[in-house]
């Protein structure tokens, strides 16, 4: 359920996979790491790199209803196999989403509801 949430409502698409959801003070937050795929040396391109720790940084998204809602995402640090290069994942934000007009159709046509 959250990771479509996180899909649909927020543009999060690849790269990274929902672990939990924590809720309290007046927020949510969803907890993401970064999938192997995302780890890829910045210098020889190489895919053949190891985990030297992490770090967590938060992104404020849009509410949900009156709750603050922050994306926590991981931030792994790294070292390449074959250049010895270290590097940071940074996360990727979420691709600019383009609105279109509804026009006259009713709110439940346009979203799937018939």
């Amino acid at each position: 359920m959250s990771q479509s949430l996180l899909y649909h409502a927020f543009g999060i698409r690849k790269g990274y996979e929902y672990v939990r959801t924590v809720y309290g003070d007046g927020c949510i937050s969803f907890v993401l790491v970064a999938r192997q795929e995302l780890l890829v040396c910045p210098r020889c391109h190489s895919a053949e790199v190891s985990r030297k720790g992490r770090r967590f940084r938060q992104l404020q998204t849009v509410p949900i209803g009156f709750k603050r809602v922050w994306l926590v995402t991981e931030v792994p640090l790294c070292k390449c196999l074959a250049c010895g290069q270290s590097f940071e994942v940074a996360p990727l934000l979420p691709q600019r989403m383009f609105l279109t007009r509804i026009g006259s159709k009713p709110l439940s046509r346009v979203c799937g509801g018939g």
